[in-house]
């Protein structure tokens, strides 16, 4: 498990940027948990959350779903 942090931690270090849009920055989550994932990634078995001034939200299954789409 350590490894994957290690991994999941320099992946997103070079990649991330004060600039980075929602959009990109959920793209770039679900990139780096991949990296690590075992199987294959369904809008069942992962969950994605946004914390912004907003406040806290999940991402609904579809809403993923299309995420997971767009990056296969």
């Amino acid at each position: 498990m350590e490894k994957n942090y290690v991994n999941g931690k320099t992946f997103l270090e070079k990649r991330y940027n004060e600039d980075l849009e929602l959009e990109d920055a959920i793209h770039m989550s679900i990139l780096t948990l991949k990296e690590s994932f075992e199987g294959q990634m369904t809008k069942d078995n992962i969950e994605v959350g946004i914390c912004n001034e907003a406040g806290f939200r999940r991402l609904t299954p579809n809403e993923v779903n299309g995420y997971l789409s767009a990056i296969a």
